[in-house]
């Protein structure tokens, strides 16, 4: 299995950390359009951060990145269930645009959502922060330093064949829990991290790099977890598309190809809508009966 989410602690420096590692699912993702290569390897850095920042939420339900108004980068969104399910798209300017300035100019002028569903409450939470330095991580970064103020680190990285993402989170104290920790022990957990290269992020294994950078430590470490690409398209929300863009412009559409075809672009699966299955989408709904009152 090579998508795969490891979550742990380090209980003696007050540090939780999560390794991912997208494999499989990150070439299914990039095969539903035809990104280019530095979209490509911001939306595989964008799914693995989307899965390591799941293992910091404590409910059921869904975590998404949607980060929209870039001036090249129109948009990217990705979300990671508490289930291990992956889902992601970019859409991206039209005009020309010399992509090697990077990420901080494709998406300039962009806005980061970042947003919790939890599947049995109907409130959800979001923070929206705008971007800052020169990649995604150094966004995400800020926004837990400023809004949720826990010092927080995160290598990312993606070459179109693998995704792959580290991070490491202060625990926040609880009960005087830092006063028994090594004072400077934050700064000796970055140390180790900044010893991390892309190429070596890439290619070792999630379980031996936490080995190799924290093996004399005391680390608690939960089942690692299965990660899968799965849409949630289904032919009834397609059908609520349909109703929305309303009943002239679809039955036109069906008219000129004898159907009116709708494409998901999370996972490139086809719906197709005949002009009687389009009549009927629009049919009133019959009144409901009030029940007989008894003599």
């Amino acid at each position: 299995m090579s998508d795969l989410l490891h979550a742990f602690v380090l209980p003696q420096l007050g540090v939780r950390g999560a390794a991912v590692r997208l494999e499989a699912g990150y070439r299914e993702v990039l095969s539903h359009q035809p990104y280019g290569a530095f979209v490509g390897r911001w939306l595989g850095e964008a799914l693995a951060a989307a899965s390591l920042l799941v293992t910091g939420i404590k409910f059921n339900g869904r975590l998404s990145l949607q980060l929209q108004g870039g001036e090249a980068l129109h948009l990217l969104y990705v979300e990671c269930t508490s289930d291990g399910d992956l889902r992601g798209i970019a859409r991206t300017a039209e005009a020309d645009f010399d992509w090697s300035r990077g990420f901080a100019a494709a998406a300039s002028g962009a806005v980061l959502a970042i947003t919790l569903e939890p599947y049995l409450k109907s409130e959800r939470y979001q923070g929206i922060v705008a971007l800052s330095g020169d990649s995604l991580a150094e966004t995400l970064e800020g926004y837990f330093e400023q809004s949720e103020q826990l010092p927080t680190r995160l290598l990312l990285a993606g070459d179109g064949e693998r995704a792959c993402g580290l991070l490491l989170q202060r625990l926040p104290s609880e009960g005087g829990t830092h006063n028994q920790i090594d004072p400077d022990a934050w700064n000796r957990v970055l140390h180790l991290l900044n010893t991390v290269q892309p190429d070596e992020l890439l290619t070792t294994p999630s379980a031996e790099l936490i080995h190799r950078l924290f093996h004399d430590q005391q680390r608690l470490e939960a089942d690692p977890v299965p990660l899968h690409v799965r849409c949630r398209c289904t032919r009834e929300k397609v059908a609520d598309v349909l109703r929305r863009i309303g009943q002239d412009e679809a039955a036109a559409a069906a008219e000129q190809l004898g159907h009116a075809e709708i494409v998901c672009e999370f996972c490139g699966k086809t719906y197709q809508f005949d002009a009687i299955e389009i009549a009927q989408l629009f049919r009133p709904e019959p009144p409901v009966e009030a029940p007989d009152r008894p003599q």
